[in-house]
């Protein structure tokens, strides 16, 4: 893979206020780590950035760093990977960049793109292509890294499928991603018939039950106490016994 080149400064403040300065200079702060490589803070122009993360392989692009000012021969000129990078949200300008220094006698794992080629024969008879995976992981020196992996689909039937176990990858570098895992498929078309009926098809509404709270005291709703056998109701019997006091005529 091709290494790009660029320029980085090494600052010494750090915090808040010295992000903001950074960022006042038309700069952007940026961190450099690694596992046989110390922790060094610096300072990176972003268009300078955007312009390789454009033009390569984004996260799996090589990077020379070269170190300017003071300071520079602690740091030397590693080649490293953009590990990470913050982007504000609604401007999309770069805020904050991480860079993790690669040994390049060493092999290192990386995720690279898959890209289909060719027709599937189960697709010109009417079948539908499916892709279940779009990366895969590979191990590989760093100057070996492949931009992706071409994986030919033409002699997929209806009903046929790729595995990660049936691909053969060059000697350059290794496979780990699981073997049984389907990259991609061909699948039998479905009728218009049946997409009418599951495009028509309404909308069950399900009924939520509230849950009932614990400790929570339900309101019993009121139920008229039915009379008892042989006892008249008390204001019938309030009536009568009144009736019953009123002076004779």
């Amino acid at each position: 893979m091709e290494q790009r080149v660029l320029e980085v400064v090494l600052r010494t403040d750090r915090g808040k206020e010295g992000a903001r300065r950074i960022r006042r200079e038309g700069k952007i702060p940026a961190v450099l780590y690694g596992r046989k490589t110390p922790t060094f803070h610096l300072a990176v122009k972003p268009e300078e950035l955007k312009k390789i993360l454009t033009s390569g392989a984004k996260e799996n692009t090589l990077i020379g760093l070269k170190v300017n000012g003071p300071g520079n021969e602690k740091v030397g000129n590693p080649v490293v990977m953009l590990k990470d990078l913050q982007i504000h949200p609604l401007s999309r300008s770069y805020l904050h960049a991480d860079f993790y220094a690669v040994a390049m006698d060493e092999k290192i794992e990386v995720d690279i793109p898959i890209r289909l080629v060719g027709k599937a024969e189960g697709v010109k008879t009417g079948g539908i292509q499916q892709q279940a995976m779009r990366e895969i992981r590979v191990r590989c020196l760093p100057s070996e890294i492949p931009e992706f992996l071409e994986v030919d689909v033409s002699a997929l039937q209806i009903g046929d499928s790729i595995h990660v176990r049936d691909l053969t990858p060059p000697e350059k570098f290794e496979i780990v991603t699981d073997k049984n895992i389907t990259l991609a498929s061909v699948v039998p078309p479905i009728s218009e018939a049946k997409y009418e009926e599951l495009v028509a098809a309404p909308e069950v509404e399900k009924e939520i039950a509230q849950p009932e709270r614990i400790g929570e005291k339900k309101e019993e709703p009121e139920v008229a106490e039915p009379a008892k056998a042989g006892k008249e109701p008390r204001e019938a019997k309030e009536a009568k016994e009144a009736k019953e006091k009123e002076p004779k005529k």
